[in-house]
């Protein structure tokens, strides 16, 4: 069943229906030894490469024709609608989105909510196929949407709290979270960090994603050390190169060059493979249509041929219209790090009131809520969650915790003894309500905060969720 649900994904992704890999089945490229000699850029070779970018220009139009002419009536690409949307996206140079370059777009654009909706509408008592969730993310954020508020659904939240077994799998749904500016869990990093440490026992494909995921991590000034980590899984890829200039299939190919496209800012990894050798590759199995050989495979070397990368597909543009998921840092309670407390009990002075907000607290245990705790708490004006939970936590000891601490922040897993259960699917989901919760009408997912307790800032008048659930 793994093994099948995997090879579903794959051709959900970036790959072809006739071909990908797994980590079930090592695929034959990830023995490949490096050519016993080192390709190394030339004058020559940067001479050859201005030539082969005018024949890649001329490639990539003649592939978006083959793409737009195989557009069925409803405006879509069937099951590859989302791939060749993000696709379409990723080849944009006009620095518009491209609901606004015609009505053909933005009928293909709508055709993709619809899908959306409907997968959604089908997994309503299920969750859906995560590939196809993180697929569609993805192609909701190069379009400019937010995920996390698609008609009242949030795409994100419910990418983030399942724990898929198989790496490449989860590489592709943390990248797709990611790209959505959502907060990346610390055992999210962790996980991709343990999987590119030990490239060796993992696909090219898995491995590539879990660098594009990384890459994506790294863009996010919190983390740019985390760009050491990166460098040396990119190193062990590129010297997978073929010396025909592939790294196997034209799938594994184009994503490889993906991860891969950037990698002269890491030294030891350029000069392991050849960037121009490995688009010549993909240049030259263009077949006379323009495609090669049907949509998926199309959509995924256009996507490699593209200036612009799968590790960011969310167009600069787009930042106004995601929500700012990422804070300041806390600086306005102490250069050493400790709490301040400026509420004084029975203080009604109108600067102790400016200072402050009021908000309330709550811990819910139980899918059906066999526990409740609430407490009304005034703390200062931004102050973290997490503060908030550690005052929580001397007052009553029902919302003491226990969290670990990533690199990103910290990640709690335990309140009041009741401890997280991956295997048994039961997690503990942060809620920042506009109401106080009431169990008999519980908050649906899209309320799910869209930062970890270290970014979430309190704010006068809301309410906080702590909800101890299975999902």
């Amino acid at each position: 069943m793994g093994q099948r649900y995997l090879i579903t994904l794959c051709a959900l992704m970036l790959a072809s229906m006739g071909y990908c890999q797994t980590e079930t089945e090592p695929p034959t490229t990830v023995t490949t030894k490096a050519p016993t000699t080192t390709t190394v850029v030339t004058s020559t070779t940067t001479t050859t490469w201005e030539t082969e970018t005018l024949n890649e220009g001329q490639a990539i139009q003649k592939a978006l024709q083959y793409l737009l002419q195989h557009r069925q009536p409803d405006w879509g690409w069937g099951n590859d609608t989302h791939h060749v949307m993000l696709t379409l996206q990723l080849a944009n140079n006009t620095g518009k989105e491209i609901e606004q370059q015609g009505l053909e777009m933005q009928l293909s654009a709508k055709q993709m909510e619809i899908e959306i909706l409907l997968m959604m509408s089908k997994h309503h008592e299920s969750p859906p196929p995560l590939g196809r969730l993180a697929a569609y993310t993805l192609a909701l954020g190069a379009l400019c949407k937010d995920p996390r508020s698609f008609h009242g659904r949030d795409l994100v939240a419910a990418l983030l709290h399942r724990e898929p077994p198989h790496d490449l799998e989860f590489a592709y749904a943390t990248l797709a979270a990611c790209s959505s500016a959502a907060h990346v869990r610390r055992r999210h990093i962790r996980r991709l960090l343990d999987i590119a440490n030990a490239a060796s026992d993992h696909s090219l494909d898995t491995i590539s994603m879990v660098i594009l995921a990384l890459r994506c991590v790294v863009q996010d000034h919190r983390h740019r050390s985390l760009i050491h980590f990166v460098r040396r899984p990119m190193a062990g890829l590129a010297r997978q190169q073929h010396t025909d200039g592939s790294f196997g299939t034209l799938t594994t190919t184009a994503l490889a060059i993906q991860a891969l496209e950037d990698s002269e800012s890491g030294p030891g990894a350029h000069q392991h493979w050849s960037f121009p050798a490995a688009r010549k590759w993909l240049v030259e199995r263009q077949r006379s249509d323009g495609g090669w050989g049907d949509v998926a495979s199309t959509a995924a070397a256009v996507a490699a041929l593209t200036p612009a990368s799968l590790a960011a597909v969310r167009p600069p543009h787009c930042a106004d219209k995601l929500l700012d998921s990422r804070h300041e840092p806390l600086d306005s309670n102490g250069g050493d790090g400790t709490l301040k407390l400026a509420y004084q009990s029975g203080s009604t002075s109108n600067e102790s009131d400016a200072r402050n907000v009021s908000f309330t607290y709550t811990l819910w245990v139980g899918t059906n809520v066999t526990e409740t705790y609430t407490l009304r708490m005034v703390a200062p004006r931004n102050i973290s969650f997490f503060h908030v939970m550690q005052m929580a936590a001397k007052i009553f000891p029902k919302f003491k915790f226990e969290a670990s601490e990533w690199p990103n922040g910290h990640y709690v897993h335990t309140i009041g003894g009741h401890k997280e259960e991956p295997m048994g699917y039961h997690y503990w989901l942060l809620y920042r309500l506009p109401e106080k919760p009431d169990p008999a009408s519980p908050p649906g997912n899209q309320l799910v905060a869209p930062v970890g307790v270290d970014d979430l800032l309190v704010e006068e008048g809301e309410h906080y969720l702590f909800w101890y659930k299975k999902l």
